[in-house]
């Protein structure tokens, strides 16, 4: 079981990190993936830098099972630059694998129309001009769609993108684990 995490500069370092631990704790392998190929680093929001990602364009969808945009404003504002951002989630989306953003990033699924009818949510006002239903909740699936508000929801995303992938035993026995739950 694969996932990608897409990082762009000024990804908003919870929301990508704490999401990305909590999977590999169910054993679900993360690729990482930056969307400029030009630069070594990625700058996160509060300017810690990382490296080793690997390009946009070497992923191949049919070897991961869901993708997952972080938030943070400037990362956002750059996810939505991105042509190979909007092909990938357009074609996670038609493949009928799971589509993940947190806090700001689902202006992204909104830019790609994948928001269109159906519940979702966000970082409050980000989503003024999507075409869905915003709820306004913590995290909220909707078919192969799952969101979450804001940063303070990190855990409970990753968890739920757990269960969706692996089954509830597993999103319970890592939440036990990083709660100190025995």
């Amino acid at each position: 079981m694969k996932v990608l995490i897409i990082y762009a500069d000024g990804f908003e370092d919870v929301e990508a990190l704490a999401t990305r631990d909590v999977l590999i704790r169910a054993g679900i392998s993360v690729c990482d993936a930056k969307i400029n190929d030009d630069e070594e680093l990625v700058i996160s929001s509060h300017k810690v830098a990382l490296s080793g990602f690997k390009s946009l364009k070497n992923i191949n969808v049919d070897e991961i099972e869901a993708i997952i945009l972080p938030g943070g404003s400037k990362g956002v504002n750059n996810l939505l630059k991105s042509i190979e951002v909007d092909r990938l989630v357009k074609e996670f989306y038609a493949k009928h694998k799971l589509v993940c953003a947190i806090c700001a990033a689902p202006m992204v699924l909104g830019k790609n129309e994948l928001l269109h009818n159906r519940p979702y949510t966000c970082y409050p006002g980000c989503n003024e001009d999507l075409d869905g239903i915003y709820t306004g909740e913590e995290v909220v699936v909707s078919d192969n769609i799952v969101t979450a508000r804001s940063m303070l929801y990190s855990i409970p995303f990753g968890l739920k993108i757990i269960e969706l992938l692996l089954d509830k035993e597993t999103s319970d026995r890592v939440y036990s684990q990083i709660a100190g739950i025995k």
